[in-house]
């Protein structure tokens, strides 16, 4: 069974790249690109990005700053002390965040285009039941390490 995991591991690590070269394409990280489909959601506080993306605070911050110094988000602030931000995507950003979509798309589609539909809904009912238990795995390790 251990192939199984590393040639899941491989894939990844494929995907990864071919990510990464769409993003660099357009100056934006993988990360930076989450973070805008995040906005694009309207998932607009830190707070409420920090939940969606599991980052710590000051990961999603260092992030948003270079999205608001590239001149693809906008803060403004909000509540009683003004203290709180809420971001929206500029023009640019909404413009940055459809090319890459669009040619991420292009990638998935070029991905599957040869898997009959049947086959692609296998694939995630399998990852989703690997997903399952790796999970409950984790936790007996955790319990047994007690």
């Amino acid at each position: 069974m251990e192939g199984i995991l590393d040639n899941l591991s491989l894939a990844a690590k494929s995907l990864q790249a071919q990510t990464a070269k769409i993003t660099k394409h357009y100056h934006v990280t993988i990360a930076e690109w989450r973070l805008l489909r995040q906005i694009e959601s309207q998932v607009i506080t830190q707070d409420a990005m920090a939940e969606a993306l599991q980052l710590d605070t000051s990961t999603l911050s260092r992030q948003l700053k270079n999205l608001s110094t590239k001149e693809l988000v906008s803060k403004t602030a909000v509540g009683k002390d003004r203290r709180q931000l809420e971001y929206a995507l500029t023009a640019m950003g909404r413009d940055t965040l459809q090319h890459v979509n669009a040619d991420y798309d292009a990638l998935i589609d070029a991905v599957f285009h040869y898997w009959p539909e049947d086959e692609q809904q296998m694939m995630k009912i399998m990852l989703n039941r690997l997903s399952r238990s790796i999970d409950r795995a984790d936790s007996i390790l955790e319990e047994n390490s007690k």
